[in-house]
């Protein structure tokens, strides 16, 4: 079965960066720019978005296959299945209600997090009949098993966090998808002898092939619902193997974008000063004018050099978080 993982990871490659573009332009989803976003991005504007249905339907796919041709993955693949889904079922409704609305945004804020927390609470509890839930602690050999009173909220913070994470990341074109694939490569290590390592293999795959159409200048992007759903693919690995205490190393990038946006409403609210020039981090990284006074001084790098960077930031993170499984 190991060659047909192979075989199918590789096949996903061009599929995703074929089918992706052409989907989104399908359904025909164009992206909104944010009034109050980068006046830089106006040329974005109408590309097609929500093409992460693509890879991120790979990925399902493959691995209900895999489960049917019974290639004894234990119960880990049907959680990281629900995970996906409930990370990408909250960005497919938010960017449906964007796109009737013809507006950047769907939901309310304090909607989507609404939703997210309670679709979290549900994993936590799918998670304590599904799983043998554990937790393993980096750079050490302890392996904790935690009462129910103390994971619930562990596992609800680590989904809303990552989704929310990886979709703060979506600002520029290959950011997020990178930083996934990345992260992914970073939690490897503690996928072996799981019986995750096939789905992980086929979000490679998958997510290259996005890269390939996401990339700058970018032809098709995420969506929320590609964003998300990356992002709970990622917490659905990473609870199934025991590993949520891994997920801030390895999404170090994620943790710092969404400290970032924190930061920036918690300055402008307390002071009347924003403390970046524009949040999240990447757009206070990016040459963007803005006309407003901000306390941290922009390297005003081009789009590019942001990209990759934050992508060299995030291999080092990766790196971090495969040497707190191994070491």
């Amino acid at each position: 079965m190991e060659g047909l993982v192979l075989a199918l990871a590789f096949l996903f490659i061009p599929l995703a960066a074929w089918g992706s573009p052409r989907l989104a332009r399908g359904l025909g989803a164009g992206q909104h720019i944010r009034p109050e976003g980068p006046s830089t991005h106006g040329s974005k504007a109408g590309t097609p978005t929500m093409g992460g249905i693509v890879p991120l339907g790979l990925v399902a796919l493959g691995t209900v296959l895999l489960l049917f041709l019974g290639t004894r993955l234990p119960g880990g693949p049907v959680f990281v299945l629900l995970s996906l889904g409930a990370g990408a079922a909250v960005g497919l409704l938010d960017d449906l209600r964007s796109q009737r609305g013809r507006r950047s945004v769907g939901f309310f804020p304090h909607q989507t997090l609404l939703l997210q927390l309670l679709l979290g609470g549900l994993l936590a509890l799918a998670a304590g009949s599904l799983l043998k839930v554990r937790l393993v602690v980096p750079f050490s050999s302890r392996v904790l098993v935690v009462p129910a009173y103390a994971w619930v909220p562990l596992a609800v913070l680590g989904f809303v966090g990552t989704v929310n994470g990886v979709n703060l990341s979506d600002g520029l074109d290959g950011l997020a998808a990178g930083l996934f694939l990345l992260a992914l490569l970073g939690l490897l290590p503690l996928l072996r002898g799981t019986g995750l390592v096939p789905i992980s293999l086929l979000a490679l795959g998958a997510g290259l092939g996005f890269l390939w159409a996401n990339a700058h200048p970018a032809s098709v992007f995420l969506g929320n619902v590609g964003a998300m759903g990356l992002g709970g693919l990622l917490f659905g690995l990473a609870v199934a193997s025991g590993g949520i205490l891994f997920l801030p190393l390895v999404g170090g990038v994620f943790v710092l974008e969404a400290l970032a946006v924190i930061l920036q409403v918690g300055s402008y609210k307390l002071t009347g000063v924003r403390l970046l020039k524009m949040a999240p981090l990447h757009h206070h990284l990016e040459d963007v004018p803005v006309s407003w006074p901000h306390r941290i001084r922009s390297p005003n790098w081009p789009e590019p050099k942001v990209v990759v960077r934050l992508w060299i930031l995030g291999a080092g993170f990766a790196v971090l978080g495969a040497l707190g499984a191994i070491l």
